[in-house]
């Protein structure tokens, strides 16, 4: 299914936004500087005080939209990952709490323990998986946002000599890296790529010119596009394997816990509705695997 065929009136991402937390679970998390600290008394999702609650420290990087942004009161997390937190939270009767991180920096936070995982658009990689373990959660799917006046890119190999950007830390770095070899082993130029802060900054750099393409995550350009459908479009694909997983130190106690509550999700049908909410059910997989990248 294409990013503009979800943005029609029967896939609701334009509304998403005002209406992501609704109804599911915790309404809001709280950006927190400590990891994985116990509290005197905290808040369940029904209202009713809780004693000695554990508090999971999740890095996310709030740039990434829809899977994890700042809402329009400038505080509260909202997004599929927010969402799928709240579910998890109920199964490990713990809250899980994010803070916000610049993407580049989430893998050397777990690795020295300032976080106790991350939820954010992350990859599974054989390469991250020498620091850091993974439960996969969402199957992959990547498209190309560029200008709805610029040709359609067809894959990584169509973009000789075009302007492209990503954000800092981002998997296409290495992908770009490779096809610009590629181009200029073909005698033909290389790729210019460009790093911008996050997400936010690129499609910034996108929209007023100074990039020509983005390539990412199929359902962030679908939420992007919800709101540009007049100035940009998708097209193509790449690395359209493997997973999106939440990212544990190694051989934290946490990672197999987490594992088991996607697993409770996936069984009682939570997981599911959140997907299908926020327009990305063909995104699902039948069961949360440990370490399972497959590049």
């Amino acid at each position: 299914m294409s990013a503009k065929s979800r943005s029609s009136p029967v896939s609701p991402l334009a509304k998403l936004r005002r209406t992501a937390l609704a109804g599911v679970g915790i309404a809001s998390f709280a950006l927190v500087a400590t990891a994985c600290s116990t509290t005197p008394a905290s808040t369940s999702s029904d209202g009713e005080s809780t004693t000695d609650a554990t508090v999971i420290v999740a890095a996310a990087d709030p740039s990434l939209s829809p899977y994890n942004f700042i809402g329009d009161d400038g505080s509260t997390w909202e997004g599929i990952n927010i969402d799928l937190a709240a579910a998890l939270s109920e199964e490990l009767g713990s809250t899980v709490q994010f803070e916000s991180a610049g993407f580049d920096t989430i893998i050397p936070g777990l690795a020295s323990g300032r976080y106790d995982m991350a939820l954010t658009g992350m990859f599974d990689t054989l390469e991250r998986e020498k620091t850091v373990d993974f439960v996969d959660y969402l199957a992959a799917k990547n498209n190309f946002l560029t200008k709805d006046s610029y040709r359609d890119i067809v894959d990584m190999d169509d973009l000789c000599g075009v302007n492209v950007g990503i954000p800092g830390g981002a998997l296409e770095a290495s992908l770009l890296a490779d096809a610009s070899t590629a181009c200029i082993d073909a005698d033909q130029p290389a790729i210019n790529v460009s790093e911008f802060a996050d997400l936010d900054a690129t499609i910034l750099a996108l929209i007023s010119g100074r990039i020509d393409v983005t390539p990412n995550d199929s359902a962030a350009n679908a939420y992007v596009l919800a709101s540009n459908e007049d100035t940009l479009k998708v097209s193509g694909g790449y690395l359209n394997e493997g997973y999106f997983a939440a990212a544990f130190p190694k051989d934290s106690e946490l990672t197999s816990k987490v594992q088991d509550a996607f697993t409770a999700i996936i069984e009682d049908g939570t997981y599911a509705d959140i997907l299908d909410k926020w327009g990305i059910a063909d995104r699902a997989i039948e069961e949360a695997t440990l370490n399972g990248a497959t590049f």
